[in-house]
């Protein structure tokens, strides 16, 4: 198991440099200070650091070889030892959240121990507040990023490792499934796992039912109706009748107009689009925006946690250095899912009149 061991040592260190830089500590202003800051740059995937990311995803295939060999008993106490690990990271997003502020240029001192990182994680070369080192907008962003990318790898493992030792369903299987659902049955119904299928952490925290993953290459034609039961059954978003098109008339004008008939096509249909759409705002907006319909039930037929999962693969969107910036699931639940921190400048407001909604713009800066 030594590589498992790598591996979950690696995605929990954080090596603290420590640079100077020029730094702008008001906006408005083209003055800048010179100033020791920490730096964390090389440990995300952006700018010169892909060799970071290359590093994790080999750590992470070899992590994966070193479950196989074992029996399923072992692999399911490893998949618990791997959720302590995961739920670290929920417990960071969480604290990050309350302190992180898309609008900061330059944050206390303080801001690592605020997010509790050195409680959490092994941190090297950390300094007392008392040092004069700088803890910068970019350095906050840079450590988000670098999280991101950590907790995207080891959600990678635990997925394989529950595909591994999760029965396949066959072509057969699949078409009696679709075929038993008859016309007029309640489509929110859905299946429990088999009872020898052991139940996500997650599912039990909201006290409902594992939901039988089908990892098949085939693809049967359904029927519309087959189709629908299809997505209820594996817990994917559905949009109330009109929310989606009042949500893409809003949401267009965060989307350079080449994305505006892929995003039609995702909200519309749940086409995926070929390559994530770029959202041209903060995280927050976009996370808020989606955690509105849903709180609201126009979003139904699945839980928060899903949703996320459905958003994450889709989006990006554009940091303060107009970075394109990934959406990860973890990181979307801490926006999402925990009431931390409301969103500052949302994009959207809903208004219900009886049995009427209205999705509503809010004023805006663009980025």
């Amino acid at each position: 198991m030594q590589h498992l061991k790598e591996f979950l040592i690696r995605i929990q260190t954080f090596d603290l440099r420590v640079i100077e830089d020029d730094i702008q500590l008001e906006w408005g202003t083209n003055e800048k200070k010179h100033v020791k800051t920490y730096d964390l740059t090389y440990e995300t995937q952006y700018y010169d650091s892909f060799s970071y990311r290359s590093e994790l995803r080999v750590l992470k295939d070899m992590a994966f070889l070193d479950l196989l060999i074992l029996n399923k008993d072992l692999i399911l106490l490893q998949l618990a030892e791997l959720s302590k690990v995961r739920n670290r990271f929920k417990e960071f997003w969480t604290n990050y959240n309350q302190h992180y502020s898309e609008m900061n240029l330059v944050y206390h001192r303080s801001f690592i121990i605020s997010v509790r990182l050195e409680y959490l994680f092994i941190v090297n070369n950390l300094q007392s507040d008392s040092a004069d080192i700088q803890v910068t907008a970019k350095f906050a962003e840079d450590l988000g990023d670098s999280v991101k990318l950590r907790e995207k790898f080891l959600m990678e493992l635990i997925y394989a490792a529950e595909n591994f030792i999760k029965p396949k369903i066959t072509e057969v299987d699949f078409k009696k499934r679709m075929n038993a659902q008859l016309p007029g049955q309640e489509a929110a119904k859905v299946e429990e796992a088999p009872a020898e299928i052991e139940n996500t952490n997650e599912a039990k925290e909201v006290n409902e039912p594992a939901i039988v993953v089908q990892e098949t290459t085939y693809q049967p034609e359904l029927s519309e109706e087959q189709a629908a039961i299809a997505k209820i059954v594996g817990y994917y978003p559905t949009f109330k009748h009109g929310a989606a098109v009042q949500l893409f008339d809003l949401l267009k004008a965060y989307f350079v107009p080449e994305d505006h008939a892929a995003l039609e096509k995702l909200l519309l249909y749940d086409e995926a689009p070929t390559a994530p759409l770029v959202f041209r705002g903060f995280a927050t907006q976009l996370a808020d925006a989606f955690k509105q319909l849903y709180d609201a039930n126009l979003i139904v037929g699945c839980r928060k946690s899903d949703l996320e999962k459905w958003i994450a693969p889709k989006f990006m969107y554009l940091s303060q250095q107009s970075e394109p910036r990934e959406l990860p699931e973890g990181y979307l639940s801490g926006l999402m899912s925990e009431n931390t921190r409301p969103c500052k400048s949302p994009i959207l407001k809903i208004e219900q009149k009886e049995a009427q909604f209205f999705i509503l713009p809010t004023p805006r800066n663009k980025k």
